[in-house]
């Protein structure tokens, strides 16, 4: 038997018995008649009778008196039909829905059905992993009242499968673990989640693990000369301590260094909030903006993965860039001429492009570091564009400067997402979303933003940060994640994307 220690969830079991008195109902999963995926045999007829009664059945979650299970309660979660289109997600919002419908029911000790659809070769994580996902609180919630909504969790597999079936449950309670601790810092209000409690938050769930070792840069003068770009940002909050800029960095390193073949850099937008500055957002459009630090939130969502995981083969650096971008008489303001770390000069041109500008002088001390690491790759996550949401919808946009093209990264990254439930889109970085980021004004090297550009936005956003990160040129693989239209926003809780995809590509799992 499988147990779990992790105090959320520290009770989890893989049970074969669905008559078992541990549990106080059973949930399954009701796929089309087509996929020809069989119930479990002793409720089989039991279904077929309930369907003939009620046709509703294959429509909505649904609770039965049923003899034949534990607890005498049956919920039945429909998947709807499945079509060539869908991809596993249609089984990961089944299994929440099905879970939410059994705790609205009162159910404390539920057993969820997990079948194996060979059309999906990863259903039976991604179907625990939705159904884990109906017990997520948010973390301001658990923190001021108990509020435990199980007393135990059981996941049933055919005996035969009890060893792999192991293996998967690992696998999806590890990355639950990873975005529940995602959701915590993306989801947590502009108060309890400013940047220097973001620090305290990661170092205190990183404190005990030796593979992981955490920096934090929060020197105001260190700041200043070494992220000017993030420092501008910043100006007119550093007058509150608590919402001063911070730089954190972490470092997942395997412990055997020899097995190493891929060094994965992750930069992450932690706008802790984002009012637009001087550029002031209107029209009701500043609500949800705690949500800004979604990019900072996977990337310490992904090195906690590893940390729980250990994969032998991966060195992971991490930078976490935390600032607010607050509106005051220190404002950083359309027309300032700063040098970035990289040397070149940036006309702010809009000061609610402010997430590039957070990124933009981590980026470049990691393509620097990434010259001397083995077969690296570097990953910016950030909410960065209204244009990506408005292109892509709920979906994140990917996209890969030369290098990373090369090697077919995106699609490849797309391939994970479909598998995990995560979508994608492959956006294509041309040579004029390069060009359009050009200085317009004499010994101008880069604008923030073009304010005439609005076909290609986020694809320039893309073009600057390559440009303003020195990876023009040189030949290192490099990807920009763009999660404003993926990563949840109120009153939705956060995605907690793409760290399912990022674990499933890089082979963190076990």
């Amino acid at each position: 038997m499988l147990c779990h220690e992790f105090k959320l969830y520290e009770n989890i079991f893989i049970e074969s018995n669905l008559q078992s008195t541990d549990y106080d109902g059973v949930i399954v999963i009701l796929y089309p008649q087509e996929m020809n995926i069989g119930l479990p045999r002793h409720i089989s007829s039991f279904v077929d009778k309930i369907s003939c009664l009620d046709k509703h059945v294959s429509k909505v979650p649904t609770v039965w008196n049923c003899d034949y299970v534990s607890g005498g309660r049956l919920v039945l979660a429909p998947t709807g039909k499945i079509t060539p289109y869908h991809d596993v997600k249609v089984i990961m919002e089944t299994a929440k829905k099905g879970m939410t419908r059994a705790l609205d029911a009162g159910m404390k000790k539920p057993l969820l059905v997990v079948e194996n659809v060979v059309n999906f070769p990863d259903s039976q994580m991604v179907c625990i992993l939705g159904a884990l996902e109906a017990f997520y609180v948010p973390l301001q919630i658990r923190e001021k009242q108990e509020n435990r909504n199980f007393i135990r969790i059981g996941l049933h597999a055919e005996e035969k499968e009890t060893e792999l079936f192991e293996r998967i449950v690992r696998n999806a309670i590890a990355l639950e673990r990873s975005r529940i601790f995602t959701r915590d810092i993306a989801g947590g209000d502009p108060e309890r989640m400013s940047p220097c409690k973001v620090v305290e938050f990661v170092k205190n769930s990183f404190a005990e693990d030796s593979n992981i070792t955490v920096n934090v840069i929060d020197d105001e003068s260190v700041i200043e000369t070494d992220y000017p770009l993030l420092a501008a940002v910043s100006r007119a909050a550093s007058h509150v301590d608590r919402h001063k800029a911070r730089v954190l960095e972490i470092e997942y390193k395997s412990s055997d260094p020899n097995r190493v073949t891929e060094t994965v850099i992750l930069v992450g937008k932690g706008v802790t909030y984002d009012t637009g500055g001087a550029d002031i957002k209107i029209s009701g459009r500043m609500a949800g903006m705690s949500r800004d630090k979604g990019g900072a939130a996977a990337v310490a969502g992904f090195l906690k993965a590893c940390s729980i995981l250990k994969p032998p083969h991966l060195k992971v650096v991490g930078v976490l860039c935390l600032c607010r971008n607050s509106v005051g008489a220190d404002s950083y303001v359309s027309d300032e001429l700063i040098i970035s770390r990289s040397g070149k000069f940036v006309r702010v041109t809009n000061t609610d492009a402010e997430g590039r500008f957070a990124m933009a002088d981590s980026l470049f001390k990691m393509s620097e570091l990434a010259l001397k690491e083995l077969n690296p790759h570097i990953y910016t996550i950030a909410t960065l564009t209204g244009h990506a949401r408005a292109c892509y919808g709920s979906y994140t946009a990917a996209m890969d400067n030369h290098s990373a093209r090369a090697t077919n990264h995106s699609s490849k990254l797309q391939f994970s997402g479909s598998r995990v439930g995560e979508g994608f889109e492959v956006s294509i970085v041309r040579s004029e979303d390069l060009a359009v980021n050009n200085g317009k004004c004499k010994g101008d090297d880069l604008v923030q933003i073009d304010p005439d550009a609005k076909c290609r936005n986020h694809q320039l956003a893309a073009g600057f940060l390559i440009k303003v990160g020195g990876l023009e040129d040189k030949n290192i693989k490099y990807t920009h994640l763009d999660i404003a239209g993926s990563c949840g926003m109120p009153p939705e809780d956060p995605t907690a994307v793409p760290v399912m995809s990022l674990c499933h590509l890089h082979k963190v799992l076990l």
